[in-house]
């Protein structure tokens, strides 16, 4: 939000090029509508490395059902090992289509751990 309100702050602020119109507010929405560029080999960082989203997808998801387990149950086993079930059999689903991804696993049992450790934190 601050991005952007700074975006168009210095949008506003800039020169317009010759022969456009003094309009600020047409030189904003010009540039929204221009597509974003990325710096070569950005794009495809974002997606094969470790914080692509289907990675953060996955830890987040095995936090959220590890708590959930783990507030239930009050149990710190049961907040890491429902997620890693979960993980493993969605991994060995993907077998079939995707693929098998060791890396998702990873990141399953990163929000896993986080999960048991927050319940043996948190919970009586």
């Amino acid at each position: 939000m601050v991005a952007a309100g700074l975006m168009v702050t210095a949008l506003a602020r800039s020169a317009p090029p010759a022969g456009a119109a003094e309009d600020p507010a047409a030189a904003v929405r010009d540039s929204l509508a221009a597509p974003l560029r990325l710096p070569e080999g950005a794009a495809r960082a974002a997606q094969t490395g470790w914080l692509r989203p289907d990675r953060l997808q996955h830890a987040s998801l095995a936090w959220t059902l590890g708590v959930g387990a783990g507030a239930t149950t009050r149990e710190t086993s049961a907040a890491i090992a429902v997620p890693m079930v979960f993980g493993l059999a969605k991994e060995l689903h993907d077998s079939r289509g995707p693929g098998f991804d060791a890396i998702d696993l990873i990141a399953d049992l990163a929000g896993s751990l986080a999960a048991g450790w927050f319940i043996a934190r948190r919970v009586p």
